[in-house]
């Protein structure tokens, strides 16, 4: 199978078009579109759905769509591996990343990066669910965890402290216990059970009158003037203010981490740098910094 209509196949499932997945791979419309017939003739099925000139995958495109990724991903390893040396960081490189830093702080430092390196493309895929990086759904993951999957390798940037935060407009620090007086925004649903609102839970003194599933929600429940909550730093949106620290509560540890064998080339180990010497640096992350 020649890795020239992988390339062809890859770029019309990201962009949906013929004519963008052209210009994306720097080849003529004429020269895709004969890629894609020949790799459908050698998969004998179809793997796109063609409408008004838009391509979707079909579901035999879609199965497809992992092994492909995998396939451009090793002619990658090999290409750095034969010429000895990296070529110029080029290409697109897959981020996942949590709501909290997709939202607010990865657009900055990526604007950044695009200034630095012109060449390289991101797509930024936001979610709190973990993607399968074994499977190449990302190729670098911004995580919050006590520890890297073991599949996984990259570095530890910093902590991320947990605090009890209100609206700056209406709240000043004080001390644990009479903060403990104040209505709280309760966690529901999985958010229950991590351990601040465990400990939240049995040391409040007032019921709650607001509780969401979601720490961004909870953060701007917080930002309304509904009440207190337990943050932790990457959700001290501004206008909220650390009004005391929870030290008893073990800090998150973030990471940015990628598959071992990506690490090695040029465009990954580019993005990882800037993004783990950003996040590091970041200001708006330590505590008790009013946004």
């Amino acid at each position: 199978m020649d890795w020239n209509y992988i390339k062809s196949f890859l770029a019309i499932a990201e962009t949906g078009s013929l004519e963008l997945a052209a210009q994306k791979i720097r080849v003529s419309n004429t020269t895709v579109f004969r890629h894609i017939h020949a790799l459908e003739e050698q998969a004998g099925t179809r793997l796109f759905d063609r409408i008004r000139g838009q391509y979707s995958l079909t579901d035999a495109g879609t199965e497809m769509l992992v092994p492909a990724r995998q396939i451009m991903n090793s002619f990658d390893v090999i290409n750095t591996t034969i010429a000895g040396i990296d070529a110029a960081p080029a290409g697109l490189v897959r981020i996942t990343a949590p709501t909290s830093f997709s939202y607010f702080f990865l657009p900055d430092h990526l604007a950044r990066f695009q200034d630095q390196w012109p060449d390289i493309q991101i797509e930024l895929l936001a979610s709190n669910l973990e993607f399968n990086m074994t499977q190449r759904y990302a190729d670098i993951a911004v995580r919050v965890a006590a520890n890297p999957p073991e599949h996984l390798v990259g570095k530890e940037i910093r902590t991320l402290e947990w605090g009890i935060y209100g609206a700056a407009e209406k709240y000043q620090p004080a001390k644990l216990d009479d903060l403990l007086a104040e209505p709280f925004i309760g966690a529901s649903g999985t958010l229950a059970s991590y351990a601040p609102y465990k400990w939240l839970d049995a040391n409040r003194r007032t019921p709650h009158k607001q509780q969401t599933d979601d720490l961004i929600a909870m953060a701007h429940l917080v930002r309304a003037g509904c009440g207190l909550a337990c943050l932790p730093s990457d959700l001290a949106l501004p206008g909220l203010r650390l009004l005391a620290p929870l030290p008893e509560i073990p800090a998150n540890k973030l990471w940015v981490l990628t598959h071992p064998d990506l690490r090695n080339i040029s465009r990954i180990r580019e993005t990882m740098r800037w993004i783990a010497k950003s996040l590091k640096d970041e200001p708006r992350l330590s505590p008790g910094k009013e946004r």
